[in-house]
Formats: structure tokens, sequence, C-alpha cells
């Protein structure tokens, strides 16, 4: 059997079925199977590793706390990472009480603190055409590298344990939790912090920072009651 120039994740050739199919009629090598990371897998000398998300998941996992560990697996892989974001962003906006500034946020926090790349695309019908045209030019190269895909072993720095704590506090997404850091530069600096303070912070209105303020000072003696 001739290798494959895509390997598609088999949970995600049940949730978009239509791409596999697509994929396959325009010519291209499928294989399905469970991959450690990632969605596509793309081989080639400098194989690529695509995670894709539609617009509306992508900021439903954000709420989740999913999208955080789904993009560290796809860095950890031995493969370059690309996050595929299909749909209209207008979606979100109309779908979601998500506001354009926050949305744009995460995007920004994806590209310029994960240091990935993210493509847009409108459709599934335009991921199919990107993902085909992708696979074509790594197949111009001279050697394919390795294939099944190997993903590191994750390690957690000191600054994800903070990143963590802090996306744990009541609608702190991953940005503004990056925000609070910066702002605040560490966790008990954020639990010291007033409400007037907190409030300062881009992204953290008055009902967020009063949520905050609570959790920190909450008596553990009522919270039991």
């Amino acid at each position: 059997m001739a290798e494959p120039r895509i390997v598609v994740d088999s949970r995600e050739s049940v949730a978009a079925p239509k791409i596999v199919s697509g994929l396959k009629d325009m010519g291209v090598k499928v294989r399905v199977e469970l991959l450690e990371a990632g969605d596509y897998y793309i081989l080639g000398e400098k194989p690529v590793l695509v995670e894709r998300k539609h617009v509306t998941d992508l900021v439903g996992s954000v709420r989740t706390k999913r999208l955080w560990s789904e993009l560290d697996a796809v860095k950890r892989a031995e493969a370059e990472p690309l996050l595929l974001v299909e749909g209209s962003l207008a979606l979100i906006e109309k779908f979601t009480n998500w506001n354009p500034k926050s949305i744009v946020g995460i995007i920004n926090s994806i590209i310029l603190e994960w240091d990935l790349p993210v493509v847009m695309v409108p459709s599934q019908r335009w991921t199919v055409i990107y993902l085909a045209s992708l696979a074509e030019d790594l197949s111009r190269e001279k050697e394919t590298k390795v294939y099944p895909l190997r993903v590191k072993e994750k390690t957690t720095r000191p600054e994800d344990y903070a990143r963590i704590v802090v996306e744990g506090l009541p609608n702190v997404s991953g940005q503004r939790a990056i925000n609070l850091l910066k702002h605040f530069r560490t966790v008990r600096n954020i639990a010291n912090a007033s409400v007037e303070e907190l409030v300062e912070v881009e992204g953290i209105g008055r009902k967020i920072a009063e949520r905050i303020y609570e959790t920190f000072n909450l008596k553990w003696e009522e919270a039991s009651e």
C-alpha cells in the first residue's frame, strides 16, 4: 500500500467526513488512524501538523480550556504546527456572547504567545483545498520524514502553572489570564489586588473583577456551610 500524503485523526474523520471524502476526490492519498495530537498530519521532509477548529468550536474550547492543551500537544509534535480556523469570525459574534475584541485577543494570543501560525478559511470546501494544496507542495520535497507522528513528552514550565491557576478563576479566558499576569506579574499580586486595581486590566470588567476578588477573599468556612 502506498504511503499516504495526509494522515487524518480517526476522531476528526467522524466529525468531518466531507473533508476526508473531499481530499480523496482531489486525488490525495489519505489514511485514517488515531493521532496523538492534531487532526491532519501532512507528510514531507518538514511535515506539518494541523489542528482544525470551526470558529464556534474555537471559542467553546477556550471556555473549557481544551484549546490550550490541544495546542500544547501540537507544539510538542515532531512537525510544523499550524492552527486552521474554519468559518467567519462574525458567526461567533452572532451566535455567542463573545465580543469581537475578545475573539481577536484569542487569535493574537495563539500567534504571539504560543508562536503558532493561524490560517483562516471560510468553509470546509476551502479546508479541503488548503490541505490538498499543502500536501501537494510538501510532496515535491525530496524525502518524506518521520512516519508515524511522534509527540514529545510534556514538560510543564512554572509559567504554565501560573497561567493554569489564573485561567481557573471565574470567567477568565486564556487571553484574560495572560493580561492579568502581564499587568500584575505574579499570581500573588493578582490575589492581593482590589476590585479597582483589577478593572485596570484589559478585558476585565467590574463584574469579573468582583468575582476574582470574591474568589481570593472568600472564607472557606462560609463556602462549606
